[in-house]
């Protein structure tokens, strides 16, 4: 399996991970019968719950840019040593970002978000190129 398609499924499973972080806190803060309810009442979200729903939002549009070029690349049969260094920067960005985000760290979240789109940019930079 070409290197970029193994990081697709690398931001896959970091999704699945976050989803479960964040659907994982409802019962914690919610309660266990609302959150198998309908929740057509809403409850107020703590501050790690707000967190964690960014989180999934932001990694979700990161995936958005990131898994439609990846599979152009790997289509395209143009993978190389810079497509490779750009997936891996993606998926090591992302997995700096989760954490930090979902901690509060400023600053470093911010650092490892650029990170992940710096490889995304390359990977987006190859495609261009394929596509010529």
């Amino acid at each position: 399996m070409a290197f970029e398609l193994q990081m697709v499924v690398a931001t896959t499973l970091i999704l699945l991970v976050l989803l479960v972080i964040q659907g994982g806190t409802v019962p914690l803060n919610q309660g266990l019968i609302w959150g198998l309810g309908s929740r057509d009442a809403p409850k107020e979200k703590s501050a790690f719950q707000g967190r964690a729903a960014r989180t999934v939002s932001n990694h979700i549009e990161g995936m958005l840019l990131f898994v439609p070029l990846a599979l152009v690349i790997v289509a395209a049969e143009a993978s190389t040593s810079l497509t490779a260094l750009g997936a891996g920067l993606y998926v090591a960005g992302r997995l700096a970002y989760a954490p930090l985000y979902l901690l509060g760290v400023p600053y470093l979240r911010s650092a490892a978000w650029a990170v992940a789109v710096t490889g995304t940019l390359i990977i987006a930079y190859a495609a261009i190129i394929a596509a010529l």
